[in-house]
């Protein structure tokens, strides 16, 4: 069916993650275009589309809330800098999108801005139905599939592995997770890998409800398609997704490690973030996650098994592949007191600068997991510490309080 404009019920629903999905959406910003391109998506038969009032402006502010449709129709008449926007609209738009934008400047220079920004098409008005068919066609892959830097975006996989066991992994993980979905407004996944033990979804207070849909994704990678993930996913709110499973002890598993290639793929093409918790013991699942990841981080305190253990861990880490990183987390700074190895020759003697660092604060840490609430969402130093962890993966400045005191001098 064809939502008619103003008509956003079914649009702005649309918050699972293979389910929901709009195929094409158009944001235009005057009606004689809204009605063209109207004309077109009712000639052309596209189920599961929309056309809306309101030029990339709106689009961007309705896309930081909302599932991204597959393919984007943008107005940016009389947009001071467009520029600008397509760059903020390749931010917020899921990965895979492809963009057409729609302008009234016949501009060559304009034009290669936008090609270069990554948008697929631009078309000047006044649009004509063959011209939006046109674009259409390219966008939805029926003529030229594609292939700008906007579509082929692909998601961050974000592995998180502790040096040595009890240094805080999970919690780190989680809690960057639910940072990324709750509070940078990303699409995120959490990939808990401890098919027996993992604690992602105790710390998140998330109910599996008997979920195997990880185990049954390890072991039968031919099964992995947008729809069996969106079934084996629990979701918490708008934008944070676990894939998960709690296995009884005596289940005997027959996981595939060539399961973690395809399923990671369509994971990419989903989310902004696929944050992933895995256990040290798992050497071939953990050699291929690693590989798999776009940031890696490894997560230690100020312990001398944590250092040889991170020592023991570049082995595989060390030379990463073209847009690879590495980020090393000190965690539980200052629990060991004066006896504790100290930042400096901790980082001398791993080799690794410590990118983050997470204080040492136990009473707020356990309170958190006994009630199952992400310490990302309240105030004080780990929370800031997780949010800086964020900034640092993402790239996003945050913004630092200042001392009331420095705002009198």
């Amino acid at each position: 069916m064809s939502i008619l404009p103003g008509r956003q019920g079914a649009l702005e629903s649309a918050h699972g993650t293979g389910k929901g999905r709009e195929r094409f959406t158009a944001f235009l910003s005057d009606p004689q275009s809204e009605q063209t391109v109207q004309q077109c998506v009712t000639e052309m038969a596209l189920s599961f589309s929309s056309v809306h009032s309101g030029g990339i402006l709106r689009a961007n502010a309705h896309l930081e809330k909302s599932r991204s449709p597959m393919a984007l129709m943008v107005d940016i008449s009389n947009t001071e800098l467009p520029v600008n926007e397509v760059h903020r609209l390749a931010e917020v738009c899921e990965p895979g999108v492809s963009v057409v934008v729609v302008g009234d400047r016949n501009d060559v220079g304009l034009y290669r801005d936008l090609i270069r920004a990554g948008v697929s098409d631009y078309i000047v008005k006044p649009l004509t139905r063959s011209l939006v068919q046109s674009a259409i066609d390219t966008v939805l892959g029926s003529a030229s599939p594609g292939t700008t830097p906007l579509s082929q975006k692909s998601g961050r996989v974000v592995t998180v592995v502790g040096a040595r066991g009890g240094v805080g992994a999970t919690t780190v993980a989680s809690n960057l997770a639910w940072y990324l979905a709750n509070k940078e407004s990303r699409r995120v996944c959490l990939v808990d890998l401890d098919v027996h033990y993992g604690d992602c979804a105790l710390t998140l207070d998330i109910k599996l409800d008997g979920s195997a849909g990880l185990r049954e994704a390890l072991e039968s990678p031919t099964r992995i398609d947008d729809l069996f993930l969106d079934r084996a996913m629990v979701r918490s709110g708008d934008r944070l997704f676990l894939l998960s499973s709690e296995e009884k002890l005596e289940s005997p598993l027959r996981l595939d490690p060539a399961a973690l290639a395809p399923l990671f793929e369509v994971l990419r093409k989903q989310f902004h973030y696929v944050v992933v918790d895995i256990p040290r013991d798992n050497g071939t699942f953990l050699h291929q996650m690693l590989d798999l990841s776009t940031t890696r981080v490894v997560v230690l305190d100020q312990t001398a098994r944590a250092i040889r253990d991170t020592l023991r861990l570049r082995t595989i880490i060390d030379a990463p592949h073209l847009g690879q990183r590495n980020l090393v987390v000190l965690n539980r700074l200052g629990e060991g007191g004066k006896s504790e190895i100290g930042l400096a020759t901790l980082a001398d003697t791993i080799g690794m600068p410590v990118d983050a660092t997470i204080a040492y604060h136990p009473k707020s840490v356990i309170a958190a997991a006994n009630a199952g609430r992400p310490i990302a969402g309240e105030k004080g130093p780990i929370a800031a510490s997780i949010a800086n962890l964020a900034s640092e993966m993402s790239g996003r400045h945050v913004a630092q309080r200042r001392p009331f005191w420095s705002r009198l001098k």
